[in-house]
This record gives C-alpha cells, sequence and structure tokens, in this order.
C-alpha cells in the first residue's frame, strides 16, 4: 500500500470515528477531498491530510469532556439511546409512549427542590436515558423485566410534587412515569372502596366518588399529587387527626416487582407496611384499592388562639384526653399567622388584619354531635373561639393551596419532620432561636395524625428564600438541614427520605429495623434497579468521593460543627441576604422581549404540578411539555443557551390559552402571557409549528364532548385545514361553571 492510499484511509477513518464520537463534520475542503477517489493529488493535498490526521484540535474533546461533566448527550450517547428506545419499544405495546428528546428527558431529572447545579453535578447523573410512559399494568411489568436483563436503574414517577429527591433519577437509567395511568378503575358504594391506577390524582377521585355521595378517608394537601405518589412518602394529610393517614385507608395493592412479577398484596395480613414512605424501594404500585367514607353531613372550623405554643398544644392534649375527635386538627405558630394577613393583604388590599397573630389551632369538624361537644367543653369561652370563624374559613378553604406563601416571593424552602407530641413545642424554641441567627423567620404548622391509639406530628417548617442569590441559599438550605438535626435531638425524625435526608434513615426507623429493610431489599431486587443509589446508602460520581459527605459518619459531625458556628455561619447569611420584597415586582412583557418577565415568572414557579392536572391538552396528548411547569422550564432552558428539537419546540402550541392553569396556580402566576412570549420565541427560531398545530386541533375536534364534561370548555368552531399557526384561545368557563 502506497503512503498516499494509506493516509487517504486513515483521513476517512479519522473523519467517520470524529462524527461517530464528536459529532463533527470535516471541513469543506477535507470533505471535498475524501470524496474523490484518488487523494491525495499532491504534495498540498498530502500535507493537509497529514495535519487533519495527526494534528487534532482539542476543542472537540473538551466539548465532549464538559458534556459529560453536566450530563448532557454526546453522539455515542445519542446512537445508545436510539437503540435503547427501539430496543425496549419492540417489548412493549404501542400505548407506550418512549421519550429521547434531551430536553424532555432532562425535564425528568428534577422535582419540586432547586438544587444547586454544582451539588447536582458533583452527586449524580440525573438526566435519565429514557422516559416512558406505560399504558397498563403489563407495560409496567415487561419494562422492569428488560431493565433487569440489561441490568438498567428504574426510577418511578407520578406528578414529582415531592422536594426531597424521591423520584430523581442518580444514574441515567428509566424513568417510568405513572402519571398518564389515572384512571379511577371501580367504586363499589356497598364495600365504600374505590380501586385506581397510581397516576390517579386525589382531586379525580374526589370527583369521581361525589356522586356516589362519598369523598376519600384523607387526603394530601396538595390535591393534584397522585395516589402512589402519596402512599411512596408518607401519608400524612388532611383529616388525618379523626380518620389516619393513608396506611389507614389503603386496602390491597397490585405491585410489580423488580424483576416484572406482579404480586397482590392485603393490609389484612400486613405485608403492605413496607411500602409507606419507601419511595418504590420495594417495587412499583401498579394499583389501589382504597377504602372511603360517606360525605360528611357538615363541616366546621374554629381557630382558638393562645399566648403561646405550650398553651396551644397543651389545648390539643386535652382534645384528646375529653375523646373529642375532630376530623383535622392543626397548630400554627405565630409567624405562620403574620404572613397569613401579609398574603391577606396583598390579595385584597385592605390593612385591617384578619387573622390573629397569635399561636393558634385550626379544628375542623364534620359531624355535628362531635362539634356540640366541643362547644360544651369551652365552659363559656364559646365567644372568644367563634370570633375567628371567618379567620377558620378561610384557613381550611385554602388547605388545598400548601405553597401559597411563595406570591411573597422569589422562592420558598421547607423541611417537614415527624416529632413526638410532647417535643414539639421545645423543636419550635430552638429551630426560631436558630432561625434568628440566619435571619430566617420560619413559618411553623404542626399537623396531628391518628394511628391506632397514638398521634404522630408533621411539623412543617417554612420560609422565603431568594434562589438568585448563591450564598444566601445555601445557607438556607444549610439552615433546613440544621432544623431536621434539632427535630432528631428530640427523638423526630424525617417526614421523607428521598436523597437530602438520607443522613437521617437510622432515626426514622432504628437501626434493627433499617437492617430488616435493607435485607429486604437484597430479597425482592438483588441487583438493586429500582430507585438506587438514595434512600439507604447514596452512591454518586467520580469514585463515590462527594457522596461521603452525606453518609452519617460524616454528615452528622458536619451538622454538630455547623449548629456550633451558626452564629458566624448567620452573619455571613445576613450579610448576603436579599432585601424584603414587597410585591411581585413583575416587569412589562414586552421589556426586553419578555426575557424579564419570564425570569421572574420561572423563579416564582412552585412546579407543583397543579397546572398539569387541569390541562386539557395533557389529558389529550399525555406529553408535558403542553403544561404550565414545563412551559416555564423551557423558557429558562433557552434563557441559558439550551437547544431544543424541533418537535419539542413545537409542542407547547398545543395550548388552549383557557386559563385553568392560572385558576389552580398557587402562586397566581400570569401563565398565558408567559405562553404568549414563550411561543413567539420559539416560532422565532424554529419556525412555524403548522402541522402541529393541525394535528392538534384534529385531536381537539374528536374529543369535544369529553373536553366539555371534564373541563366544562365549550370549543369553538374550527376547521384542521385553515393553516392556523396558533391555536385559537378558549374562553374560560364561568365562575361557579365546571372547571
Amino acid at each position: 500500500m502506497s503512503w498516499n492510499d494509506y493516509l487517504a484511509r486513515r483521513a476517512r477513518n479519522t473523519a467517520g470515528r470524529r462524527k461517530r464520537i464528536y459529532g463533527i463534520e470535516p471541513s469543506p475542503v477535507i470533505a471535498a477531498l475524501l470524496a474523490r477517489k484518488e487523494v491525495p493529488s499532491n504534495a498540498r493535498e498530502a500535507l493537509r491530510l497529514f495535519a487533519y490526521v495527526y494534528l487534532k484540535s482539542p476543542k472537540p474533546r473538551l466539548k465532549i469532556f464538559w458534556r459529560r461533566l453536566t450530563d448532557r448527550d454526546t453522539p455515542i450517547r445519542k446512537q445508545h439511546i436510539y437503540w435503547l428506545a427501539a430496543d425496549l419499544a419492540s417489548h412493549l405495546s404501542k400505548q407506550c409512549r418512549i421519550t429521547t428528546h434531551f430536553f424532555e428527558r432532562r425535564n425528568y431529572s428534577k422535582d419540586l427542590a432547586r438544587v444547586p447545579p454544582l451539588i447536582e453535578t458533583a452527586l449524580y447523573r440525573t438526566t435519565p436515558s429514557l422516559a416512558v410512559q406505560p399504558g397498563s399494568e403489563r407495560d409496567i411489568s415487561d419494562i422492569l423485566s428488560y431493565c433487569q436483563s440489561k441490568r438498567l436503574a428504574v426510577f418511578p414517577r407520578g406528578s414529582a410534587s415531592y422536594a426531597f429527591g424521591g423520584a430523581v433519577p442518580t444514574r441515567n437509567g428509566i424513568v417510568i412515569d405513572l402519571s398518564p395511568m389515572m384512571d379511577v378503575l371501580e367504586i363499589n358504594p356497598a364495600t365504600q372502596t374505590v380501586r385506581v391506577q397510581p397516576g390517579a390524582r386525589w382531586a379525580d377521585v374526589a370527583e369521581k366518588l361525589e356522586p356516589y355521595g362519598l369523598v376519600p378517608v384523607t387526603t394530601p394537601s396538595s390535591r393534584f399529587s397522585t395516589v402512589a405518589g402519596w402512599i411512596s412518602t408518607g401519608g400524612i394529610g388532611l383529616d388525618s387527626f379523626g380518620y389516619g393517614g393513608v396506611r389507614e385507608s389503603v386496602i390491597a395493592v397490585r405491585i410489580a416487582r423488580a424483576d416484572g412479577s406482579i404480586e397482590i398484596l392485603d393490609a389484612k395480613y400486613g405485608s403492605i407496611e413496607e411500602l409507606f414512605g419507601t419511595e418504590g424501594q420495594f417495587g412499583i404500585l401498579t394499583e389501589i384499592t382504597l377504602r372511603v367514607r360517606p360525605k360528611p353531613e357538615c363541616s366546621s372550623t374554629y381557630l382558638p388562639t393562645f399566648d403561646s405554643p405550650d398553651r396551644a398544644l397543651a389545648f390539643i392534649s386535652q382534645l384528646q384526653k375529653n375523646g373529642l375527635n375532630p376530623s383535622h386538627v392543626a397548630f400554627f405558630d405565630r409567624n405562620y399567622m403574620i404572613r397569613e394577613n401579609e398574603l391577606f393583604h396583598r390579595q385584597t388590599g385592605r390593612s385591617e388584619p384578619l387573622f390573629p397573630e397569635q399561636d393558634a389551632v385550626l379544628l375542623h369538624f364534620d359531624a355535628s354531635e362531635t362539634e356540640r361537644k366541643f362547644i360544651a367543653s369551652l365552659d363559656g369561652n364559646a365567644g372568644a373561639t367563634s370570633r375567628n370563624r371567618l379567620a377558620a374559613q378561610i384557613l381550611w378553604a385554602e388547605r388545598y393551596f400548601p405553597f401559597k406563601a411563595q406570591r411573597l416571593g422569589p422562592g420558598l424552602l421547607g423541611s417537614e419532620t415527624v416529632i413526638p407530641q410532647g417535643k414539639v413545642s421545645r423543636y419550635i424554641t430552638k429551630v426560631r432561636r436558630l432561625g434568628r441567627h440566619f435571619k430566617i423567620r420560619p413559618a411553623i404548622e404542626v399537623i396531628l395524625s391518628r394511628h391506632d391509639d397514638s398521634f404522630s406530628c408533621l411539623v412543617i417548617t417554612a420560609f422565603n428564600c431568594d434562589y438568585d442569590k448563591f450564598l444566601h441559599y445555601s445557607l438556607s438550605l444549610l439552615f433546613l438541614q440544621l432544623s431536621v438535626k434539632l427535630a432528631v435531638r428530640q427523638g423526630g425524625h424525617p417526614y421523607g427520605i428521598g436523597i437530602w435526608n438520607t443522613p437521617f434513615i437510622r432515626h426514622k426507623y432504628g437501626r434493627t429495623e433499617l437492617e430488616k429493610l435493607k435485607t429486604h431489599k437484597r430479597n425482592v431486587d438483588p441487583n438493586g434497579t429500582l430507585n438506587p443509589n438514595k434512600f439507604f446508602e447514596i452512591k454518586g460520581r467520580f469514585y463515590n468521593v462527594p457522596a461521603l459527605f452525606m453518609h452519617p459518619m460524616i454528615f452528622q459531625p458536619l451538622m454538630t460543627i455547623s449548629a456550633f458556628f451558626a452564629p458566624v455561619l448567620g452573619l455571613a447569611s445576613r450579610m448576603f441576604s436579599p432585601s424584603t420584597h414587597t410585591g411581585w415586582d413583575l416587569p412589562p412583557p414586552e421589556r426586553n422581549r419578555g426575557r424579564d418577565f419570564l425570569h421572574q415568572c420561572v423563579q416564582r414557579c412552585t412546579f407543583c404540578g397543579a397546572c398539569v392536572s387541569v390541562c386539557p391538552a395533557y389529558r389529550i396528548t399525555q406529553d408535558e411539555l403542553v403544561a404550565g411547569r414545563t412551559k416555564l422550564r423551557m423558557a429558562e432552558a433557552l434563557m441559558k443557551g439550551i437547544e431544543l428539537d424541533e418537535s419539542e419546540a413545537h409542542a407547547p402550541f398545543q395550548c388552549l390559552h383557557c386559563g385553568l392553569c392560572e385558576e389552580v396556580c398557587q402562586t397566581r402566576l400570569p401563565l398565558r402571557d408567559c405562553y404568549l412570549i414563550l411561543e413567539s420565541w420559539l416560532e422565532n427560531r424554529y419556525g412555524s409549528p403548522a402541522e402541529t398545530v393541525r394535528s392538534f386541533i384534529e385531536k381537539l375536534d374528536s374529543e369535544r364532548e369529553a373536553i366539555k364534561e371534564v373541563f366544562g370548555l365549550e370549543l369553538p368552531d374550527w376547521r384542521p385545514d385553515e393553516g392556523l399557526s396558533r391555536v385559537p384561545a378558549v374562553e374560560r368557563p364561568a365562575s361557579g361553571e365546571k372547571a
């Protein structure tokens, strides 16, 4: 072989390898040379080919290194993803939807928490290789069997309305998005039971039960979270004082194990206890049977106030001793009530405080006889309790808006711990003292839940912060961890584990129980494919060195040192804390092409997923790219320079602009204005979405009656062949109509 032939062959091999590995094409001059049969024909061409083969630029290698470091797709990874999607699709039904586009997969790497990118990158590869929406139990089983054979990690996900990493991928793998499996399968009024799919939202379950005169026994405050998700994360919520948590409601489940086998577990035999709060470590719920109850005969609320947490909690203890059983009992500290007044003032403009700025207890009664006994037990003090009836009614009416405090902006952080009832008051005192060091004024809510003859106290500590201030936000996250440590020192434990509370897992289960759970995990999931590298033990990137800081042997001493230096750390927090916000301060939408407006809205979005549940377009497409929270994340991605595929960029145009998402938005975001700005960006950059809009209008035409029945929306007469680049806006239903 001559030198020229050898050089030409090496150049062609190099071009193919660089395209395959780095995704780069040769320059036009080199491409023209390689396209010829006989090269090189002279010394100049030979020199060019020699330089192309042997003088390699470091830029492509650095680019690939950076993409790997930041968990983005490389050309080789893209090829693997496409092959994996095709191979998996061959094992599943046509009902399944498999996502391969980067931004859409990246959307599955997040829950409610805003984790600093440095921490996220150091610990995990959070972008899944694929996201799959199964259509049936059989699909879930087949996905698990496939992943078991390929040793792929599997991460179950509902509406991702929790903030501790339980649904966040840790080593790429495959996310199973259960949220489209939302059907209420059967309601049995005779046995007072309901059978649902795992992705059923609690709001939908309540709506389906209403015609039968039934209601759920208990529900979470996040009404748009899924049934399986709440079971997996704990299950203490509304009406838990009278009826217990969700574990008292679950009768039986069907569960898919890691090998794809299906088991039926029955509460009669205590076999479902392993599922509550364990975040999918032992299997994926495919069907749940719940106990329900008759619709309450009444709904009355009271808000007695006290001059200290001790007296308020003593009042609750006296309720228990007297055998009085309101359906719901919650304690709100003084800071919580001050925050409610501020929210009320901003909403109505009224300067007079509506809520008493004292420690208070919210009581809800759903039985007249219990209410009468309560009034009689007040010994003539009923008048003082009745003065706050309007405030009590408003607090109860807004019980499904746990993130409304983010209206005070720009962000919201919180911890959730379970503390013995007798230690709650001491915890409140200590966390307030810690908050003064950090210039944080936490608002504290305590929800009491019955379990057999005992009660659990779910303590929620929340405060506003600013995501844009890195140091301030990092110190705020430290304050959260210190507040959990304070709860642990009072004999408590985290409510949920996920990723960020893993160092405290022994305090939740105890050494013996934890070893039993780990043994059970090894038995049902020997390869560790179900939701791995979290909950029991964090295992991360870079030879697990960064994750060592989350190991209890290191993390606990670090927290002790941080608590000792809290005054010094708090001084830094006070120095870098943002100024007090007095309003939304939303800039005009037209300024800076809407960039400033969208940035502020993205910062204030809680990503709770309420907008997803009420979106007609999502119900039709089962694609979260059409829903509010994902559109805001898309706007954020565009502002960061992340490129989209054309199909991703055109998906948000599948929108009715009906405003139902605005009605349920906890932070009252002007979402329709956001959509218009985003759509103008996308159309300018990625072209007209006319074909996507035409296809969507065809789907709408075929679903007119369903949209009217479920959402109360009257669709106008339109023709899919009109060549529309936007779906005409649909008027929202009038107040009081079904939405």
